[in-house]
């Protein structure tokens, strides 16, 4: 599951080990300033999930912002988090290590997944930056405040127009993310977070990240995923942007689907892509590109197969990916 479907989720809308750090050849003022941005990056990575914090948190997509409260904690090595929409329609998240809750007070609905890996409701950036070097420059830039903190910030500029890039705003003081901006191929912010307050505490706070009590009328649904190996996989990707590998095939069934869809994710260490393949169907279909804040979808037909691309890149990425899809047994 993405932080993609997470925040959807939020907004009412409707995927450890320490790691060596990366090594650079030279030590030319370049290499130097990517070292500089990676060591950044790398230590609002390690606060982000060992600290305790909460705060009230600003999120703009499609010209519109949502106000949420967002609660972080660290207990026993596991990692607690609760995301809460604050204004109509009302939802909730809660993370606890794997385990994601969904809670829809106005449909009394509660949707549980298992999450393969874990990453943070708000900013979505992995704890290892080995070998991104080669696909995103990372660059220190200006001081700035945020929330009347000061923060550094650092850009994350791809190297091709297939990526998206990124800017972060790092507090000084306890190394916290307290504003991002996705950026598109033209350098534009698609999607924007950012906290309006902002209280880190050296204490877990609790019972604040546990869900809003579920009355026994509350209908309750799962989701399931089947982890497949790759060699199983009945489809080849003939036409994938350099540096993107599959890193996951799976049969996932999400309510209120009452049959199970395949996945393909494929990621370059930072940007993923998700590949989803319905069943066939008979029905009349057009081939159509889609576009919902800063997520590109791409549908097509193969074989009959509904396949569906999709993911925060340029729309010029998802259509690569999906043209370049065959299903094998078509070839025997």
């Amino acid at each position: 599951m993405s932080r993609v479907r997470l925040i959807a989720a939020a907004l009412g809308a409707a995927v450890a080990f320490e790691p060596p750090q990366p090594s650079f050849a030279d030590d030319t003022p370049q290499t130097l300033g990517a070292r500089a941005g990676v060591e950044w990056l790398t230590g609002m990575r390690e606060a982000m999930s060992r600290l305790s914090y909460r705060g009230r948190v600003a999120y703009l997509k499609d010209d519109k912002v949502n106000g949420m409260e967002f609660v972080h904690s660290m207990a026993n090595g596991v990692e607690h988090e609760r995301l809460t929409s604050l204004n109509s329609p009302m939802r909730e998240i809660v993370r606890d290590g794997d385990r994601v809750q969904f809670f829809f007070p106005e449909t009394k609905s509660v949707m549980t997944e298992r999450v393969p890996v874990s990453r943070s409701f708000l900013v979505d950036l992995p704890e290892s930056f080995v070998g991104l070097c080669d696909y995103y420059a990372f660059l220190v830039g200006d001081q700035e405040y945020v929330a009347q903190r000061h923060t550094q910030t650092i850009e994350i500029v791809p190297v091709d127009d297939y990526r998206y890039g990124r800017k972060v705003w790092i507090d000084t003081e306890s190394r916290l993310p307290l504003r991002f901006e996705l950026l598109d191929e033209n350098s534009k912010p698609v999607e924007q977070m950012v906290f309006i307050s902002l209280e880190v505490s050296g204490e877990a706070p609790g019972r604040e990240v546990t869900p809003m009590p579920a009355s026994g009328d509350y209908s309750e649904q799962s989701s399931n995923r089947e982890i497949i190996p790759i060699e199983a996989m009945d489809w080849s990707l003939d036409s994938v942007p350099v540096g993107f590998r599959i890193s996951g095939y799976s049969r996932v069934q999400h309510p209120p689907l009452r049959h199970p869809i395949e996945h393909i994710l494929l990621s370059d260490g930072l940007s993923s892509v998700s590949i989803y393949v319905d069943e066939p169907k008979d029905e009349p279909f057009v081939e159509k590109l889609k576009k919902i804040g800063a997520v590109n979808a791409y549908t097509r037909k193969i074989d009959g197969f509904v396949v569906t691309v999709m993911g925060e890149v340029p729309p010029k990425t998802v259509h690569m990916i999906a043209n370049g899809i065959q299903h094998q047994k078509s070839k025997e």
